[in-house]
């Protein structure tokens, strides 16, 4: 066990899988962890410290069906391998071959393909809070400053890049940061920076000389002159030299910007939109069919297109130029059919080139990586020819050309993959034939093995005069000359007994074990000739990894805006026009979600928002469409800045600096917070952050406290945006006399949810039309949701009674139920003859009896 604790100390935060034969083994704690995880036996070997030794295992073969499961529950894995094999009297070397971790991994199958995976190092300094978020196989890294205290706006980027594992620093407030970033639902890793111990996780020398080495002097001095991302900075690198340090040369640049240089979407926003995650206020109703913004937009061919178009969703641009560029890639693809699809059936061909070239950077690509990366090198003629043609289109979209000069000349890097790597599946090598010689000749050797075999054989059958003589092959004793029993005495000498069957034997001769030597040397020459060729193959691919990644990063981008149009034209969209009066004007427009559901059965609303009616009030029944209207309002904005074409029929909207929603109930249990103060605390955050440019969307505020409490509340609140903020607002609420604030802020504007009655049945029209709703209609819901009829008709002549002001709420409830005719009476009456009759005895009743029984039930009826 010294090696196992030799090697367990250099990874004490990871769970150790120890090789030992065909097996990888976990001991004490990591076993006990790991086996609750796997579902997989728990047992003991030997004793420690006169304790026994917990221990658990998996197959070799097994790993990645296993370490996916450790991942998902926050565990980073060392997986430790034999480097040699045992022989008798020596101890099997071992080495961590392979660490994983949440926020570092590279393999295919542990990643979602349609979701970036981001490390984030926090590093706390001074008055700021720094953010280094990094992309591992896209050697990308973001960096940023929130200022210390807002737990907001720090909890508006982690939504945003939804990070896989954070790194946080050792000191005083670490227990605290563990148990914030938890509740969020995050994993953390603590890192320690010294100077002084070998074990620690990072070095700060190291992590500094590595930054200066890699970056340019201008980024070097940015980080300088900012301690807090610097310390952010040293402590990835630092965390990175420890467990993917062949990670770190590949970092060559940092995306610097402030959080408020794309549309600020906080937690809560993104959560009641259903942006990228089903779950919020809404989202369980949907009984199928797209349930999030990116399940309907993403129309991409490629996973990396449709990675870059989550990301655009969650970072809507805030400068109007570079809307208007995608935009006008967009527009000229929607209006080009023939292109259009060109394109689609030319990118549905490509591959995951992001992921691959980072793999291949890491040397962690797979043969089959080097193939797709051919294979999709290949289409890059007709990608750029698509481009050019796309640049001369109407609009002339600038974006065409730029991205056609990210694509470089690869046809030397395509001739030497396609003269090495093997076409054929069928056939188990890597390197083609003809592209080394060496490999030749042992091929040939090994192919033709089989000929001399058979004129071997054919000249010890003429030598001995033994007819049935065979030469044959198994892989534990090899080649073999079998002879019969009978024909034992016919035996030369020259021939070495090998082994005794039942009824023959097996032999051998000089001239055999010269070819199977021969065999056997070709064989593993074969093997460790082609590893070195593939070898230097790959690196002669490595050369060309700057100018893979600009090429992957373009087509990347291409197919975001591809799938924009893809679904643009499909969906019946259309471009959106951005004014600098702060207004919306949307003609009839749809929510681009629930529109996809139910098609034709969705009703498009208008809306209008400006300096004459900069807050929207809108009343109405609940199954009328207020939270949907809402939301399409809000969800619009994000598309158009996203560069996105709209639902509707035309929308000219401003851009919007933020976006606030308020949007239905739900308390926080974790943090002891109940339903109202989690409503208040959110709207405390659009209150003190919401600005003139800002669109905030609010929905039944107040409703969590008493009637008086909630509406006060609601009109201070609405009194506060609408004089005081400015900002464009659209507030929802069963609170009608709130509508009375029209006479007296002249910006308010009342609209309502329209319906009408037919009978005594409401039919919900699903317009938004100006006005105040003349009634909730929550008791005709009531009856739609098959509440029993007793309730209804009680809940119905209370409210009658309570309109026309002839009874309180109190006075109501003290009132016998005889007095307002109440049917749930009735039903008692019923039971008792249920009951009555339930408890007669039939057979013992005389015809009279049961007459006079019955006319006196229907005397009571």
């Amino acid at each position: 066990m010294e090696q196992y604790f030799t090697i367990k100390s250099q990874y004490p935060d990871a769970l150790l899988l120890f090789q030992v034969g065909d097996f990888y083994e976990l001991f004490f704690e990591d076993a006990q962890k790991a086996a609750a995880t796997l579902a997989i036996t728990l047992t003991k070997r030997g004793k420690n410290k006169g304790v026994d030794v917990p221990l658990c295992g998996i197959p070799v073969h097994a790993l990645n069906h296993y370490v996916p499961k450790l991942i998902r529950q926050g565990y980073r894995v060392a997986v430790c391998d034999q480097l040699t094999k045992p022989m008798p009297g020596t101890v099997v070397q071992r080495g961590v071959t392979h660490v994983f971790t949440p926020g570092t991994l590279t393999d295919q199958a542990l990643l979602d393909e349609k979701t970036a995976s981001y490390l984030l190092s926090f590093f706390p300094c001074d008055d700021q809070w720094a953010l280094v978020f990094s992309e591992l196989l896209t050697a990308q890294l973001f960096a940023t400053t929130v200022a210390v205290g807002e737990h907001r706006l720090l909890e508006a980027e982690l939504a945003r890049f939804s990070p896989d594992e954070i790194l946080i620093p050792t000191m005083r407030t670490q227990a605290g940061l563990v148990t914030y970033f938890g509740q969020l639902g995050y994993c953390t890793t603590p890192v320690i920076m010294n100077e002084d111990s070998r074990d620690d996780y990072a070095l700060p020398s190291i992590a500094r000389a590595v930054i200066e080495q890699q970056f340019s002097d201008a980024i070097v001095q940015q980080l300088r002159s900012k301690p807090a991302l610097n310390g952010g900075m040293e402590q990835l690198f630092g965390y990175l030299h420890k467990h993917q340090q062949g990670a770190l040369e590949h970092f060559k640049s940092v995306h610097f910007y402030e959080p408020d240089d794309y549309l600020l979407l906080d937690a809560a926003t993104q959560k009641n939109l259903d942006l990228v995650v089903a779950g919020g206020y809404g989202a369980e109703k949907q009984s199928g069919g797209a349930k999030t913004l990116f399940a309907v937009m993403d129309g991409a061919k490629t996973a990396m297109g449709s990675r870059t178009i989550k990301k655009w969703i969650l970072r809507p641009l805030m400068q109007r130029v570079s809307i208007e560029q995608r935009l006008d890639v967009v527009s000229a693809l929607v209006h080009n059919v023939a292109l259009l699809q060109a394109f689609e059936r030319t990118l549905g061909q490509v591959a995951d080139l992001e992921r691959i070239i980072g793999r291949i950077a890491l040397d962690r690509a797979t043969v089959a990586d080097y193939k797709a990366l051919r294979d999709s090198l290949l289409l890059l003629g007709d990608v750029t020819s698509l481009l050019s043609q796309l640049a001369q289109l109407e609009p002339k979209p600038q974006l065409a050309m730029m991205l056609v000069q990210k694509i470089a000349d690869f046809s030397s890097l395509i001739t030497l993959l396609q003269s090495s790597l093997n076409d054929d599946p069928a056939v188990d090598v890597v390197i083609k034939s003809g592209f080394n010689p060496e490999l030749d000749r042992l091929r040939h050797l090994l192919a033709h093995s089989h000929q001399d075999i058979l004129a071997l054989e054919s000249c010890e059958v003429a030598a001995t005069g033994i007819a049935s003589l065979k030469i044959g092959f198994t892989d534990l004793s090899g080649y073999y000359i079998e002879v019969t029993q009978t024909h034992l005495a016919k035996i030369p000498e020259r021939y070495v007994h090998k082994q005794t069957l039942s009824n023959r034997q097996r032999f051998t001769t000089p001239e055999l074990k010269g070819i199977e030597a021969d065999l056997f040397k070709a064989r593993n020459e074969l093997g460790e000739i082609e590893k070195e060729v593939f070898a230097r193959v790959k690196q002669n691919v490595r050369t060309y990894l700057s100018s893979l990644r600009l090429c992957a990063q373009a087509l990347a981008y291409l197919d975001g805006l591809f799938g924009f149009a893809w679904i643009a034209y499909h969906n019946h969209y259309v471009r959106p026009t951005f004014n600098d009066k702060r207004s919306i004007n949307i003609v009839g427009g749809r929510h681009p979600v629930v529109a996809q559901n139910v098609g034709a059965a969705f009703i498009p609303n208008n809306t209008q928002i400006n300096d004459q009616q900069s807050l929207l009030i809108i009343t109405g029944p609940n199954m009328g469409g207020k939270s949907t209207y809402l939301r399409q309002v809000a969800l619009i904005s994000i598309m158009a800045q996203a560069g996105s074409f709209v639902p509707a029929e035309a929308a000219d909207l401003f851009i919007v600096d933020r976006i606030f929603t308020r949007i239905g109930a739900g308390d926080n249990v974790a943090l002891g917070k109940s339903t109202f103060l989690v409503e208040m605390e959110e709207t405390a955050t659009i209150c003190t952050q919401a600005r003139a440019q800002s669109l905030v969307i609010l929905d039944e505020v107040g409703r969590g406290t008493s009637t008086f409490d909630g509406m006060a509340l609601a009109q201070a609140i609405i009194e506060y945006i609408a004089q005081y903020l400015g900002a464009r607002c659209l507030f929802a609420t069963h609170y009608h006399e709130l509508t009375m604030l029209q006479q007296t802020i002249p910006v308010i504007a009342n609209y309502h949810a329209d319906c009408k009655k037919v009978d005594d049945d409401i039919v919900f029209l699903h317009t938004i039309i100006p006005g105040v709703a003349q009634s909730s209609f929550g008791v005709d819901v009531a009856r739609l949701a098959q509440v029993p009829a007793a309730i209804t008709t009680r809940a119905a002549q209370l409210l009658k009674a309570m309109e026309r002001h002839e009874t309180t709420l109190s006075s109501a409830l003290d009132t016998p139920p005889q007095a307002l005719h109440c049917e749930y009476c009735v039903d008692k009456k019923v039971m008792e003859w249920l009951q009555r009759v339930r408890n007669l005895d039939l057979d013992g009743l005389t015809p009279r009896q049961a007459y006079d029984i019955l006319w006196e039930l229907k005397k009571q009826v």
